[in-house]
């Protein structure tokens, strides 16, 4: 599928200042010279941008982004998502109430937390993963949360993977706070360009993934980048997710690093870790945001 380029501002402070960083898979990766957040420019012009994610995005094998099967680990994902809630607990006001998760996949975060006895609700594009949440009871929004509107207020909105593939970070900010409770929190997960992951791996980290990851935050332009909206940011730690050994093997495949698959391949098999999973650092931020 072939897109049109647009060039566009820094979407935290409006610049049109930047230095380029690095050239991933034929796009520029550039920080912004006024408040140095990261980003994709030029990128997918904003009006196609939502088509990448309206048709397999979660099956996707020869398009250069989504995933290849999402559900195939399924089980790991639910082990994540309870890590996840885990951590955000603490945040939560006692009195249960509206959850929504935005970009809710199949939906397996908003069973966890029904089952917790939340009153959930989800935004989802992609059209295979809708009819997995509807067939689960749950009531979903079918558009872009930049069109969602809503007369409740939520105790808690999360957005896992999702921050970094908006484009209108200004309207999604305001509507934020516009649907969140008094009391209620943001909790979300996105690639975080401060961590030693990024670091490490220079322009060969994975999430680098510039048609659909445009934005690339850490805790100190997230926290400007809310600021304007009555917003602050009450927590960031690093982040990542359950992997075993098959998915850890693919995803070096994936990325091309060929050695450090062999060796993990030999390790695998010298070390009996064929069925075993691990709790694995993605280079990821979790953060969890309050109003004013």
């Amino acid at each position: 599928m072939k897109f049109e380029l647009t060039y566009y501002p820094c979407s935290v402070c409006g610049s049109e200042q930047y230095k380029l960083l690095y050239k991933v898979k034929g796009f520029d990766i550039v920080q912004c010279k006024d408040c140095d957040f990261v980003f994709v420019n030029p990128r997918i012009k904003n009006s196609d941008l939502y088509k990448i994610y309206s048709e397999n995005y979660f099956t996707n094998t020869g398009e250069g982004y989504g995933y290849q099967d999402y559900e195939l680990t399924s089980h790991l994902r639910l082990k994540t998502f309870q890590k996840w809630i885990d951590g955000i607990e603490p945040y939560l006001a006692k009195d249960k109430g509206p959850v929504l998760d935005i970009g809710c996949a199949a939906g397996h975060f908003l069973e966890l937390m029904r089952e917790k006895g939340w009153d959930v609700e989800a935004i989802e594009l992609d059209k295979k993963m809708i009819e997995k949440v509807k067939a689960k009871n749950i009531k979903v929004f079918e558009r872009p949360f930049e069109e969602f509107t809503s007369g409740k207020k939520y105790k808690l909105i999360t957005m896992f993977d999702v921050l970094e593939h908006i484009p209108d970070l200004k309207t999604t900010f305001k509507k934020l706070h516009e649907l969140l409770d008094d009391d209620g929190i943001i909790a979300l997960i996105t690639p975080d360009f401060s961590s030693t992951q990024r670091k490490l791996f220079g322009k060969k980290w994975f999430q680098y993934k510039p048609q659909e990851h445009i934005q690339y935050f850490s805790p100190g332009t997230l926290a400007k980048a809310i600021e304007p909206y009555g917003l602050i940011l009450v927590h960031s730690s690093p982040s990542g997710q359950y992997a075993d050994t098959g998915f850890l093997l693919d995803r070096l495949d994936r990325y091309n690093f060929k050695l450090m698959k062999t060796v993990a391949t030999t390790a695998a098999a010298l070390f009996g870790l064929k069925n075993k999973y691990w709790y694995l650092d993605t280079g990821s931020l979790f953060a969890v945001i309050k109003k004013k």
